[in-house]
């Protein structure tokens, strides 16, 4: 059972022979360069795929000295995808190989190609470690308060829109996210000063409510922990980091499901394969 195992093994792939010891010797060195995985999304799924392919080569053939482009158009992909509600954002798979690749790459995040933006990311764990780094240095969120004491028996979207009008004399607002299960609302603003006179607005009224206002911890006003750093009395995490902690968390559960299943058809492609490869040669 194990000799014919290995036989058939060999039939089937083939030892790797070399045709000089220079041949060896790049083989290897090629196979110790760093790699580094992504997934590249934004794009259009139902496009051909040798158009998603060829934009994507162009793409990235300044990141790395060697790249393979994995773009989910099989049927069977397809359908899992569509069971798992990851149809819609195409999402590609990007094999980078070289130093420094993961750093190039990175740095044309969210540039154009074509008629869609690039939004890469690094597998699972970097992955999470991307969407957290995007949202500390989005600056939208760098200036906001904190409302209360507003009717909150108004309708989360009419509350934005009563608040958006109430502080529209402080300056741009960039976000509002309304707390319902807190009775509470988040307000951020372009510029510091926009802040400041919003806090100002503190025991105004709005429609019959006397509100209260304070300011919101930001990456500005509270930093996030150094590695190591011990947690100091009072500190309290970026408030829109823990708005967009679900989103995240969503993200990378999902990121994962397409992960797994993009492992099971690879693994029954390879097997079709290897049965088609010894159905030949019988």
């Amino acid at each position: 059972m194990d000799m014919y195992s290995s036989q058939n093994r060999s039939v089937a792939k083939g030892p790797i022979r070399f045709e000089s010891e220079a041949a060896l010797e790049a083989f290897i060195e090629k196979s110790s360069r760093p790699r580094v995985r992504m997934s590249v999304e934004g794009f259009n799924p139902y496009r051909p795929e040798d158009e998603i392919k060829r934009e994507l080569v162009n793409h990235f053939e300044s990141c790395g000295e060697d790249f393979r482009v994995i773009v989910p158009a099989d049927p069977i992909v397809d359908r899992f995808l569509k069971i798992i509600g990851l149809c819609y954002n195409g999402r590609a798979f990007v094999i980078l190989l070289g130093h420094g690749a993961e750093e190039k790459a990175l740095q044309l995040n969210g540039s154009d190609i074509g008629d869609w933006n690039a939004l890469e990311y690094l597998m699972v764990s970097r992955y999470k470690e991307s969407l957290f780094d995007a949202l500390l240095k989005d600056k939208k969120f760098r200036f906001g308060i904190m409302v209360k004491g507003y009717d909150t028996s108004l309708p989360a979207d009419e509350v934005e829109s009563v608040l958006r009008t109430h502080f529209s004399s402080c300056g741009e607002i960039t976000h509002v996210y309304i707390s319902t299960p807190n009775n509470r609302a988040n307000i951020y603003f372009s510029e510091e000063e926009g802040e400041a006179l919003a806090l100002g607005l503190h025991g105004s009224e709005v429609r019959g409510f006397r509100i209260t206002t304070r300011r919101l911890a930001t990456v500005r006003s509270n930093p996030l922990l150094a590695p190591g750093q011990t947690r100091r009395i009072g500190y309290t995490a970026p408030a829109h980091l823990i708005e967009f902690a679900p989103e995240i968390r969503r993200k990378v559960m999902a990121f994962k499901r397409i992960k797994r299943t993009m492992k099971k058809v690879m693994a029954f492609k390879r097997m079709k394969r290897t049965l088609k490869t010894r159905s030949g040669l019988l």
